[in-house]
């Protein structure tokens, strides 16, 4: 499937429309437990796959945490709409993960070791530092398998991401409108491509979400 995406873009629209931080001292990852079939705490599920109430208000704090000094007044973040929002974000995340996964999407233990040892807030003196490691996440009030399942999860879905994305293009108008301005063409190029990849990315996770089973539990919400 990969292949015939890369070797035709038009043809992987077409496709894409009808059907994209843990370790210990000794960097030894994947400590997650088994799935539970369990429903109880689930707001809502995708496929069978449950997005948790705790794993729904961590997202929202988040997220209000980095707009609330944008819209100060509670009107402003009313009109936000958060709560939909938030429930909205995690399931198109869910559809990503569940469609990579089917497309053979992964992080090796070695991607995932690299990206961890990288963030600068585990470094010291330029270095990871595996106290330091443990120190923040603990801080933060992480576990290694919370962490971890987090990370490589972020990492799949940037995987998945840009691979819809190589298949957005410029259109006929827009290539003209680029082709009759001399000064900040570059930029203007850049805002075109990356509104049409966000555009891509959307379409395809509408398009999988009409042929997936999604049910939400509204009433856990207040």
């Amino acid at each position: 499937m990969l292949k015939v995406m890369h070797k035709n873009k038009l043809f992987s629209i077409v496709v894409l429309s009808g059907i994209i931080f843990l370790i210990t001292v000794s960097f030894i990852f994947w400590g997650i437990g088994p799935k539970s079939n369990d429903a109880s705490g689930a707001l809502a599920t995708v496929e069978g796959e449950r997005i948790l109430l705790t794993e729904y208000w961590k997202q929202y704090d988040e997220t209000y945490n980095r707009i609330k000094d944008v819209y100060k007044s509670k009107e402003e973040l009313e009109k936000l709409n958060l709560k939909e929002s938030v429930l909205q974000t995690l399931i198109d995340r869910r559809v990503l993960l569940i469609t990579a996964e089917e497309a053979g999407i992964d992080v090796s233990k070695e991607e995932l070791k690299k990206e961890i040892v990288s963030i600068p807030y585990f470094q010291k003196n330029g270095a990871f530092d595996p106290s330091l490691y443990e120190r923040v996440l603990s801080a933060n009030r992480m576990n290694v398998q919370m962490f971890e399942k987090e990370l490589k999860e972020d990492l799949i879905i940037k995987k998945m991401k840009h691979l819809i994305e190589e298949t957005a293009e410029l259109s006929d108008s827009e290539l003209k409108i680029l082709e009759a301005i001399s000064e900040g063409r570059e930029q203007l190029t850049d805002t075109f491509l990356s509104s049409k990849k966000n555009q891509a990315v959307q379409a395809y996770i509408e398009a999988q979400k009409r042929s997936m089973e999604i049910k939400v539990n509204r009433e856990l919400l207040p």
